[in-house]
């Protein structure tokens, strides 16, 4: 049986299809047509022009704020903001992260001193390849309503669509049903999935985007390597320190005085004295 390895960052480039964070955010910044008719599509909404997007947004508050970075970006003519994600993991805390975003969103777009009711409307979107929600829905659009009577609208301006890519075939229109085919890699016919199938060829043979593709993988390995390192230790010592504190309880349960069991173990007196009373 062959033994199945970690594909290098030059495999992974030659592998990525536009589901890839990286090749979706360089196409569609790339080609701003491209990326206002994918909103159309996506919302069925009509957009009459949007600024050119920015790749990779990166966001913060303040200083202290946890900083974090949009695949695209988007506002067009009227301000309205549009960020659209790339989802290739099942992840539990996307709603959450589509709170978080929004957040931002709303505080990049209202200049300061400005009143709350020129907030801009917004959009998070994220295009999920697995089912976020887990209800089998192709897709799930959230609005703010009220508990008590479902006709109260609170029209806050804020819109949280989540699309499953797995339940391509279950997309209401045809467009959407072949977008999502060909982000699974399927083959798809329409227009638009030809276009960006030229896109992502073009966008492959781009040397520079090549480059700062390989540069990013390598430093998100090292991360990943470094958080697993510390992950190993902080367990380890977590082990090593139940230990220490089950030897303290046996010791104490021979009616050792707490004083020596702090010696003898490294725990303070304090906590010995909390593990006897307990």
């Amino acid at each position: 049986m062959e033994e199945m390895h970690e594909l290098t960052p030059a495999e992974k480039w030659e592998r990525a299809t536009l589901a890839d964070n990286f090749i979706f955010c360089k196409v569609m910044t790339a080609n701003p047509d491209l990326c206002k008719e994918l909103l159309e599509l996506l919302l069925n909404i009509k957009i009459e022009r949007i600024e050119i997007p920015v790749a990779e947004r990166s966001f913060k508050v303040d200083y202290d704020s946890k900083g974090i970075r949009f695949d695209v970006y988007v506002k067009d003519g009227t301000g309205r903001c549009f960020d659209i994600e790339i989802q290739t993991t099942n992840r539990t805390n996307l709603a959450k992260r589509a709170r978080y975003y929004q957040g931002l969103m709303d505080v990049d777009s209202l200049v300061s001193g400005a009143d709350y009711s020129e907030l801009n409307e917004s959009y998070v979107i994220f295009l999920c390849m697995e089912d976020a929600f887990g209800n089998g829905l192709p897709v799930y659009d959230f609005h703010q309503v009220c508990k008590q009577d479902s006709e109260v609208l609170l029209n806050d301006g804020t819109h949280k669509v989540f699309f499953n890519a797995s339940k391509y075939d279950k997309m209401p229109t045809e467009s959407l049903r072949e977008f999502f085919k060909f982000l699974n890699g399927l083959n798809a016919a329409s227009d638009f999935t030809d276009q960006l199938e030229q896109k992502v060829r073009y966008a492959k043979t781009n040397a520079q985007w090549r480059h700062r593709f390989m540069t990013w993988e390598q430093e998100m390995r090292i991360q990943v390597k470094e958080k697993s390192e510390q992950l190993a230790k902080t367990i380890a010592k977590e082990m090593a320190a139940e230990k220490v504190e089950e030897t303290a309880k046996k010791l104490l349960a021979e009616k050792i005085a707490p004083e020596v069991v702090a010696k003898c173990t490294g725990l303070s007196l304090e906590q010995v004295k909390k593990l006897a009373n307990g």
